[in-house]
């Protein structure tokens, strides 16, 4: 059996047709039965962010990120979190990390790095008048930023832009990202 959509006027099989809360109408699609909400409640503009995150990985799309984040940040008055997740698995994987005690050598020399690019996005923040701090972790990336991302308002990442088959096979960070948290995420190429 088809179905009149309420809003475009398609027609689609009842059992994927849409039902809008508190309407008798059905839709053919989520996007009509965004159509047919109530403009008002379409219009109403956004909070701004008073709390922003920053994954901050070394790469250029990464201090472009951060670039965005501080302009938004000053634009709104917020503060940002520059946060670098040094990965547990990547020190076990290394050549080097034969002994714990190697481990911890490569660890510490990922901290310095890691110190070192941060430093680099904090003066860029101060420099901006933003509000900045720092945070290092030792955990996976999508995983550091995700648990990161329930004391801020908005995630911003750096894409690489490795493409629709590297992307879908090796899983970027941004997707993975998406996939963990509720916080409204800004990826920028």
């Amino acid at each position: 059996m088809l179905v009149k959509c309420g809003v475009c006027g398609g027609h689609v099989p009842a059992e994927v047709a849409v039902d809008l809360p508190g309407s008798v109408e059905r839709y053919c699609s989520l996007r009509c039965t965004l159509e047919a909400e109530p403009a008002a409640a379409a219009l109403a503009p956004p909070e701004l962010p008073r709390r922003i995150l920053v994954a901050v990985d070394g790469s250029g799309p990464s201090l472009r990120a951060t670039q965005m984040a501080t302009a938004l940040a000053r634009q709104s008055g917020a503060s940002v979190t520059l946060l670098h997740a040094i990965d547990p698995e990547l020190i076990r994987r290394l050549p080097g990390a034969r002994s714990a005690g190697d481990a911890a050598r490569l660890e510490r020399a990922l901290r310095a790095e890691a110190e070192a690019q941060l430093e680099r996005c904090r003066r860029l923040c101060e420099g901006a008048g933003v509000p900045v701090s720092l945070r290092i972790v030792v955990e996976a990336p999508a995983r550091a930023v995700a648990a990161a991302s329930v004391e801020a308002d908005l995630v911003v990442l750096g894409s690489r832009g490795l493409g629709a088959v590297s992307g879908h096979a090796v899983g970027s960070l941004s997707q993975r990202v998406l996939g963990e948290t509720r916080t409204p995420l800004l990826v920028i190429h």
